[in-house]
């Protein structure tokens, strides 16, 4: 992630509303009583129809700002982490005798840099989370119910989008629109992207899904992708356990159809990187490793 800064060093976190947009969803109760969401219009007579509306949002970066002390007669760059999260922030400056690489502690700041004079125009990359933590055993709890059977429809290094370094290990399951999507580890709630209706296969929907992610004690991240909009039940810097309910399946951003998007990020050095994880199963507690075809059920 690169910006070059010429004449002004302070960012303002501006969430820019986009035009808006809207998709129908319905609510409806089954025999059993329950509450079932879908994208279909149901047969009951009773079932409510939800307006669903997306409003995009400007993404949260960190923030850099001159700080001016006039006794001692110098200025000094800062940099405001706004995340419940560390990040690792990378400067470039003709100013600094070689790179700048520093860790920013969750809602911390800290100085990159002093000069005498002007602040010159600098670059800087910047990521999630602490490169320096040692990820501890990797093992799940089911980010959704068991009981419905549900498939996973792409595993580790699927053929159709887990390929890549930030994809390889991450596994889709098919979920019919508004299942429960549960913290499946503890952590603090650091991002949340909950304004986005749409999905489909085409390069477009690339960066609009909705997600959730969860930070963890060892520095690992967990991705909640394509969730339904208006579904997020938690916020940045909510601390949850394991069985939360985070928010609610949908097909929002790259997505061919109703279903979860999961996967565990580590930052391995100003890059976002999966980690393989094992699930552990509702019936036996044993762990495995999920391949495209299981049923959660069976597990």
């Amino acid at each position: 992630m690169r910006r070059q800064l010429q004449q002004t060093f302070t960012l303002a976190l501006l969430l820019a509303v986009m035009p808006l947009q809207a998709a129908e969803i319905y609510k409806y109760q089954d025999a059993s009583g329950k509450w079932r969401f879908t994208d279909k219009k149901p047969k009951e007579p009773t079932a409510e129809t939800l307006t669903l509306k997306s409003a995009e949002k400007q993404k949260v970066e960190p923030v850099f700002y001159v700080d001016k002390n006039e006794a001692k007669r110098k200025n000094y760059l800062v940099v405001q982490n706004p995340f419940h999260a560390p990040i690792q922030v990378e400067l470039r400056s003709p100013q600094a005798k070689q790179r700048q690489s520093k860790i920013i502690p969750a809602l911390g700041k800290k100085t990159l840099l002093s000069a005498a004079g002007t602040i010159e125009p600098f670059t800087y990359k910047w990521q999630l989370g602490d490169p320096k933590l040692t990820p501890g055993p990797q093992e799940y709890q089911l980010p959704a119910d068991a009981l419905g059977c549900h498939r996973i429809t792409q595993g580790f290094n699927g053929k159709f989008s887990h390929h890549g370094d930030s994809s390889r290990y991450a596994v889709d399951i098919a979920l019919p629109v508004g299942t429960a999507i549960k913290a499946a580890r503890d952590g603090v709630v650091i991002a949340v992207k909950d304004d986005y209706h749409m999905g489909g296969v085409d390069k477009f929907f690339l960066d609009k899904a909705n997600y959730v992610r969860i930070l963890h004690q060892d520095g690992t991240f967990a991705l909640y992708g394509h969730i339904l909009l208006g579904t997020a039940i938690v916020r940045e810097g909510d601390k949850v356990t394991a069985g939360t309910t985070l928010a609610r399946s949908g097909s929002s951003g790259y997505s061919s159809g109703p279903h979860l998007h999961f996967v565990i990020h580590r930052n391995t050095g100003l890059k976002m990187t999966a980690v393989p994880f094992k699930f552990i199963a509702s019936k036996s507690s044993q762990t495995f490793v999920p391949i495209a075809g299981q049923r959660l059920c069976d597990m």
